[in-house]
């Protein structure tokens, strides 16, 4: 598997969205997969932190 793969993999287990994963591939493909794995946080975690602000 390369890094693109496993990249869209993580993304998908993190739980994106299947319309958003192609555009975040693009954003991130200069980055390594460790350091993206470090960097995004699962989708959910996203969401439920933007609700708990307003």
């Amino acid at each position: 598997m390369d890094h693109m793969e496993k990249k869209e993999q993580l993304l998908r287990h993190y739980g994106y969205p299947e319309g958003a994963i192609p555009r975040l591939l693009r954003e991130i493909e200069a980055i390594s997969y460790e350091k993206v794995e470090k960097l995004i946080l699962p989708y959910h975690d996203i969401v439920d932190d933007k609700t708990k602000l307003h």
